[in-house]
């Protein structure tokens, strides 16, 4: 059989040196992985999950009759002359009598070294080499963004912020998605002989990630994942690993099979199974994925600006869901991610445009279910206007008061449409366009009768082409409209006073409900009003004014709150005046009336 990283004896644990007293998770693979989770492998054969304490990075070679170092030398390095490597870490007697069923060791750092790049890239990700660490500190500069394109070289660490995403692709095709909140370093990127297979070691240190890995005919890629809490030997299979925050991992296999162990027993999964394996190595009884979520609910079109809100199916058995949103089908280019356990799932608000939106639900043991994936797209911007006045469901005055909204910064005119309060806006009863205000007149309702409505209000822009680019409506916003009361004419007006006497109270016609607003001033024009008061009653009393000669204007609310028109200014008097013995008033030369003296 050819040379693989496990022998015929499969399983074989391997013995190595521990890291920071944890075990840690290797996945070796031959063929393509898809999909989404800490780990999503697809190849076609057998894999397993044992506890693999992280060193001995190596490739098992079972001699067979006629084999000799300097063969091997030439076959995994790519080079004979270095037979004397190989003997010297196998501690070899004699290189010409190698022992057929014997196992030897090929030191990958012994093969030829490959390059990886940077495929995509979304947020702050951060770059180290072992070469220029370039750690932050005094004196030190900060770790370099990746940059779409970038090479990255054996031993390069990668470490991402919240919201972050990268996308590299090794030297064999396989491409590697690093998720958000992620550190990895790229341990080993090595070619077995001078243009073989690649054998391929990553550490994921936290966080998750996932693969896909081309097919290869021989099988005799080493494709590795290593984290902290179990070890997986993989050659040929589909599956998903999920590390969770307490030490759990989890398994689930889309194809072929995977044999997990974390000591004794083992658990040997089919696919469409599962199972979990805890921190301190108890592995449950394989078990049914949980179905793919029902995504049929969901919108095909998002609008707020703010947030991608998604509700969550409702799948038995389900605990939390992990929601990834990328910019194709394959994820590849992962731009939003997180594990929602409460509707809505909400995502950051990204840039208009379209979407691929992913979802698996995970049960209580942390095991991921199949994936659903659904298209969105998104049209959030130009933003919508906020609606100044008047407030919502409020009553305004019909010809006497508009609708009105903020501006946007980046709109160039608006559209306001109203409806009516049980219809829609497909045939709206109003529909302004191209306001360069955020604005409808007073003028625009007037054809309307009195009643409910709603109205909207979206902005628009101008792009670079000339074309007008209209954002999302605002959610739609309750009114009523309704005739304003009358103004009190000035027949209304009572200027009661006996004979020569001023007004001493002022009365007019009302009606329940209603409130009045009082405005006297010494001037027609009402430049300094000396009285700015509301009454409750349709009356109101001149006492407080010393005598003289007064001009006063009224206004009605009635019990919707809608006001009327200011009314006429009308002109009174208060105090005494000196009259003769037929009541008239007497006068001064001047013609002005005489006043009696207060006492």
């Amino acid at each position: 059989m050819p040379p693989t990283a496990f022998p015929p004896s499969f399983p074989r644990p391997t013995l190595q040196r521990p890291l920071r007293g944890r075990p840690w998770l290797a996945v070796e693979l031959a063929a393509g992985l898809t999909g989404l989770g800490s780990l999503l492998a697809s190849t076609a054969a057998l894999a397993q999950i044992t506890p693999l304490p992280r060193g001995g990075d190596v490739i098992a070679h079972r001699v067979v009759a006629g084999d000799t170092l300097e063969q091997l030398a030439a076959r995994y390095l790519g080079d004979y002359r270095q037979w004397s490597a190989l003997q010297s870490h196998n501690k070899v007697p004699d290189p010409y009598r190698l022992r057929p069923g014997s196992v030897l060791e090929i030191p990958l750092n012994l093969l030829r070294a490959a390059t990886a790049s940077v495929e995509f890239v979304h947020g702050d990700v951060r770059s180290r080499s072992l070469s220029h660490p370039g750690d932050a500190g005094a004196g030190q500069p900060v770790q370099p963004l990746v940059q779409k394109g970038q090479l990255l070289q054996e031993g390069d660490s990668l470490k991402l912020a919240p919201d972050s995403f990268v996308a590299v692709k090794l030297a064999d095709g396989s491409l590697v998605r690093v998720q958000a909140e992620s550190e990895v370093q790229l341990r080993q990127m090595r070619r077995k002989g001078r243009a073989g297979t690649l054998q391929s070691v990553l550490d994921l240190r936290e966080g998750a990630l996932e693969a896909s890995v081309p097919k290869q005919a021989n099988g005799e890629r080493r494709f590795e994942v290593r984290t902290p809490a179990a070890s997986t030997s993989v050659r040929g299979t589909r599956f998903l690993v999920f590390n969770d925050a307490d030490g759990r991992t989890a398994a689930a296999v889309d194809e072929g099979s995977v044999a997990v162990r974390a000591g004794q027993p083992s658990a040997l999964l089919h696919p469409g199974q599962g199972v979990s394996v805890t921190a301190d190595g108890r592995v449950s009884a394989p078990r049914k994925m949980l179905p793919a979520p029902d995504v049929s609910a969901w919108p095909q079109l998002a609008e707020d600006a703010s947030w991608v809100s998604l509700p969550l199916p409702t799948l038995p058995g389900a605990v939390r869901y992990q929601v990834q949103l990328a910019q194709d089908a394959s994820m590849d280019q992962v731009i939003r991610s997180g594990l929602f356990s409460q509707s809505p799932a909400r995502l950051t608000g990204v840039d208009d445009g379209n979407y691929v939106v992913a979802i698996r639900a995970l049960d209580a043991n942390g095991i991921p279910g199949a994936r659903s994936l659904h298209s969105l797209r998104v049209k959030a911007h130009p933003v919508p206007p906020l609606y100044e006045s008047p407030a919502a469901d409020a009553t305004i005055g019909l010809g006497q008061t508009g609708l009105s909204c903020t501006k946007v910064a980046e709109a160039s005119a608006y559209r306001i449409q109203v409806a009516a309060a049980d219809g829609d806006f497909a045939q709206p009863l109003v529909d302004a366009s191209a306001l360069q205000d955020c604005a409808l007149p007073a003028e625009a309702l007037a054809g309307l009768a009195p009643g409910a409505y709603r109205w909207r209000a979206a902005s628009l822009r101008t792009l670079a082409d000339g074309r007008i680019d209209q954002g999302p409506f605002a959610a739609a916003q309750a009114v009523k409209l309704a005739p304003p009361p009358p103004q009190p004419s000035g027949d209304a007006l009572q200027m009661g006073g006996g004979p020569g006497e001023g007004s001493r109270t002022i009365r007019w016609s009302g009606e329940p409900g209603q409130r009045y607003h009082i405005v006297v001033a010494n001037d027609p024009g009402f430049a300094a009003p000396l009285v700015d008061t509301w009454v409750d009653e349709p009356q109101w009393s001149t006492h407080e004014l010393p005598g003289g000669s007064y001009y006063l204007r009224l206004q009605v609310q009635d019990s919707n709150g809608l006001r009327s028109n200011f009314s006429a200014a009308r002109q009174f008097q208060t105090g005494s005046w000196v009259t003769d013995g037929g009541g008239q008033m007497l006068t001064s030369g001047d013609g002005a009336r005489l006043q009696r003296q207060q006492p």
